[in-house]
């Protein structure tokens, strides 16, 4: 009898068991649980969720009965009303969510990066939005103290990742606008127990700060990549001893020049946007901060999920060359 092939959904849904058996987290959220599902369970549903390009809860449910040979795999008989997941993902706690991230990281020494993006928290088209500017535009001024403008909200998400194995390891979420720069330790130190794996670490100029700097050393014990701003300024005229250290290397260096391994967490959050969608469902601030925490464990778990998927590729291949 020919073995059944695990499907995608499969694969996705046992990366994220390793990592919550990794990080230890229990079965139930406490003792007075009906234990009618299990907190694996919901978790495997809500990144499913997120897989969709959080769709709603309802029509999610719907959805699942599909999905028989995932059900299967989860021993879930019955299928859990829309009310129950949406009521787990307000009760989860946001430590326990962002601590299954590092239940995906590697054993083995990798580059990091940080960079930061933004998750639009509004739905309307493009083109609607340019059609509102241009019958804002198209208004008398009128005499008095000028309106405000509708300014477009979005979710500040800044990413701490494993450049070479495309894993997020840690972020901080913040709403509007924030400086790059102020924002790189609070997201690097949640993920401190990597420390020693990490080999270098990547940053554009927007994190380009003395204190940033001599944080990779000090703290990461790590090889400072962070790209300089004005280069052209002489050695005398920089600020700050770990600034003017780097800048002395980049100009001393002779040879062929370092690969650019800042591009690959470009990739990270293209991919973060591309297949789990830019814009947030939720209402409240809250579910929304939720929201991306169950996507960046759907990310994660993609990522694992399609690396397998090929491997298992290739060695077929060539098993039958």
């Amino acid at each position: 009898m020919l073995k059944k092939k695990e499907t995608f959904l499969i694969r996705f849904a046992k990366s994220i068991l390793r990592a919550l058996k990794i990080r230890q987290v229990r079965l139930y959220g406490s003792k007075f649980s009906k234990k009618t599902y299990t907190l694996h369970q919901h978790i495997v549903l809500l990144a499913i969720r997120e897989l969709h390009k959080g769709i709603g809860y309802r029509f999610l449910c719907e959805l699942l009965p599909d999905y028989s040979r995932l059900l299967e795999f989860l021993s879930l008989t019955t299928i859990p009303h829309f009310t129950t997941l949406h009521k787990v993902s307000q009760r989860l706690k946001g430590s326990l969510l962002e601590s299954i991230f590092l239940g995906f990281a590697r054993k083995a020494k990798f580059r990091s990066g940080t960079d930061s993006t933004g998750l639009s928290l509004q739905h309307s088209t493009y083109y609607y939005e340019q059609r509102l500017e241009h019958f804002r535009k198209a208004k008398k001024k009128r005499r008095g103290r000028p309106r405000k403008h509708r300014t477009k909200k979005h979710q500040y998400t800044s990413i701490f990742a494993d450049l070479d194995g495309r894993i997020i390891l840690s972020i901080k979420l913040l709403r509007g606008k924030q400086s790059d720069n102020k924002m790189m330790r609070p997201t690097v130190i949640k993920a401190k127990e990597l420390f020693k794996q990490i080999i270098s670490h990547d940053a554009d100029r927007g994190y380009d700060a003395e204190y940033n700097h001599a944080f990779n050393k000090e703290v990461m014990d790590a090889e400072d990549y962070i790209k300089l701003k004005n280069l052209d300024v002489p050695l005398h005229r920089t600020k700050g001893a770990y600034r003017k250290k780097a800048k002395s290397i980049i100009r001393k260096k002779k040879g062929r020049p370092r690969k650019n391994h800042r591009n690959k967490i470009e990739s990270i959050i293209f991919v973060l946007k591309k297949v789990f969608g830019e814009h947030l469902s939720a209402t409240t601030a809250a579910c929304q901060r939720q929201q991306t925490r169950v996507r960046i464990i759907a990310h994660n778990a993609y990522v694992q999920a399609k690396r397998l998927l090929f491997k298992d590729f290739y060695m077929t291949d060539t098993a039958i060359t």
